[in-house]
């Protein structure tokens, strides 16, 4: 399995980068000019006073649009033992300006796995993850440039078979052999979106955000 492939600028658009005193800590997600949805592992209880959200970029390396948050909502039910409702929302103090490499991603309004087609994961980050609603295995060193790997949903079953301590309703997701790159050797970000395609439309939707585990 090769290594994941780089993100053209303006590809995901709706990717962030969640970072603490200029160093990328987790990837996000923007849902509207104002929210970004994440995940709730990345916090401790309290917003870190030095917390910036990265947007409108690919490559850390390079200056990027900085926007400071004005709040944190961490699901009220989130289990830091068992990772259930790993989900959380940032506030931002102003709000994001669109533009082709600034754009919110559509949520999903069903949860059936055979509805959603070519998902995708990607991140700057080393993550080794599961989630309340995804489950990624085995990535590499970090980059600064952000990468993509083609994800395929699988069947709870299957997953409890590999991750038995699986709590709450959880849908998962394991790499992709072949199209566009992928595997061991992908990054994939913690707060990071997983993301599908509805059928054969070019509407992207957000049904998975990357857990720590």
């Amino acid at each position: 399995i090769g290594t994941g492939t780089h993100v053209k600028p303006g590809e995901f658009p709706w990717h962030v980068s969640i970072q603490s005193r200029g160093k990328h800590i987790c990837g996000g997600t923007i849902i509207s000019a104002l929210w970004i949805v994440t995940a709730a592992h990345c916090f401790a209880e309290e917003l870190p006073a030095d917390l910036t959200v990265a947007v409108g970029g690919v490559d850390l390396s390079l200056p990027l649009e900085q926007h400071s948050p004005d709040s944190l909502i961490l699901h009220e039910e989130f289990n830091r033992t068992s990772l259930q409702n790993d989900i959380a929302l940032i506030l931002l103090s102003n709000p994001i300006e669109f533009s082709k490499e600034k754009i919110p991603i559509c949520l999903p309004f069903m949860c059936d796995m055979g509805t959603w087609q070519h998902c995708w994961a990607a991140g700057w980050d080393n993550t080794s993850a599961a989630s309340s609603w995804i489950l990624l295995f085995s990535f590499a060193a970090a980059s600064h440039v952000l990468q993509k790997t083609r994800m395929k949903l699988i069947s709870k079953e299957k997953c409890l078979e590999q991750m038995p301590h699986l709590v709450g309703s959880v849908m998962c997701a394991e790499t992709e052999r072949g199209g566009g790159g992928g595997g061991e050797g992908c990054q994939v970000d913690s707060g990071g979106p997983l993301v599908c395609s509805y059928w054969d439309t070019m509407k992207w939707f957000q049904v998975g955000v990357v857990s720590g585990g």
